[in-house]
């Protein structure tokens, strides 16, 4: 056992020090590795096979750990209050990924603008994100929220254009925006009159996915004010933004509704998931395809995701699947195709 799973952990390392340095830092340091005890193994990882494998390798892992997150979702919170439960699961992963960058070398501690900028960050992209997702769940299908996810890079767009200054969407976006909107209400109105969501729980992750989006418009415009790794800008803000979740599960009174007496093993196994696939896993990979593809590669999971959750929604917790939720689902894909690939095309 030890010996077949030395070239995972050797790959998992370099994975991360891939993703803790700049490129060209990562040039500079790849001839001083070749003369360690892995140069047997780095002319296979930086032969161009290998770099496909890779690639391949970490795109799964990004389509399977965020597309299965809603359903992961779902199992959590039938034992974990929601705030309380995206707090636990972020809080752990940020720790635990603040270490391992620190194990690694990169030692810098987070300045005051650090702190105010994740403060910030971290109430969008967690807090909201993930808390108001994993609230809304409790009142909408897992496959409902992931095709409302699945939207994101439409409200992307929008907001580009219309609060950042970004070029005026084009007649092939405009289409695509226009197919994601109607996706949306035809999922909506059918979820809603069939007695399968309800109105609160739909617009709580619309709420999640406006968050995001503010969240990643503040990001862009801030990035350059922090000299922490990517990795390590990941863990603040996660850690921040779980303690913001706790914050707010005390507030609303969450702590009354739980009990470890009645945690199940499948809910501690979902929230366990969701740490270590959904946080750490999941962004480590999407980092570095980010650093070493093409952008229409790495965000390809916008497309994968809204399948992936109704399917899980309806392989593993039984959810209904007829002919307008497969409708919505294909709108809402085929609208993400025409604004995303118009976008980086």
């Amino acid at each position: 056992m030890r010996v077949t799973m030395a070239p995972f952990r050797n790959s998992v390392n370099i994975l991360f020090i891939h993703l803790q340095e700049p490129l060209t830092e990562r040039q500079a340091l790849r001839p001083l590795m070749q003369g360690t005890g892995q140069a047997m193994e780095l002319p296979m990882l930086t032969s161009r096979q290998a770099h496909i494998a890779k690639v391949l390798g970490c795109l799964l892992l990004v389509y399977i750990s965020w597309g299965s997150c809603f359903i992961a979702t779902k199992f959590a919170i039938r034992s974990f209050p929601p705030f309380l439960m995206g707090g636990a699961r972020m809080v752990l992963a940020g720790i635990l990924l603040y270490a391992w960058s620190w194990m690694r070398g990169r030692h810098n501690l987070p300045t005051r603008k650090d702190w105010s900028n994740s403060l910030i960050l971290a109430f969008f992209m967690v807090f909201l994100a993930c808390g108001f997702l994993a609230k809304g769940q409790e009142f909408i299908a897992s496959g409902t929220a992931a095709m409302i996810l699945g939207a994101v890079p439409i409200w992307m767009v929008l907001g580009s254009w219309l609060f950042c200054g970004d070029p005026r969407p084009s007649l092939t976006q405009f289409a695509g925006l226009g197919l994601g909107f109607c996706g949306l209400v035809i999922l909506s109105v059918h979820q809603a009159s069939e007695g399968i969501d309800s109105g609160w729980g739909i617009l709580l992750v619309l709420l999640a996915a406006l968050g995001w989006v503010t969240g990643s418009f503040y990001s862009k415009r801030h990035a350059s004010e922090t000299k922490l790794s990517v990795m390590q800008t990941s863990a603040l803000m996660m850690f921040i933004g779980g303690l913001q979740c706790l914050a707010g599960g005390t507030i609303v009174g969450e702590w009354r509704h739980f009990s470890l007496e009645s945690v199940t093993l499948l809910s501690t196994a979902a929230l366990f998931y969701l740490v270590i696939f959904g946080a750490i896993i999941a962004y480590t990979c999407y980092f570095w395809l980010l650093l070493n593809t093409r952008t229409t590669v790495a965000i390809s999971y916008e497309y994968v995701n809204p399948v992936i959750g109704v399917f899980l929604g309806w392989l593993l917790a039984g959810e209904q699947v007829d002919a307008t939720v497969v409708t919505a689902c294909c709108l809402t894909v085929l609208s993400v195709f025409f604004v995303v690939s118009r976008r980086h095309g």
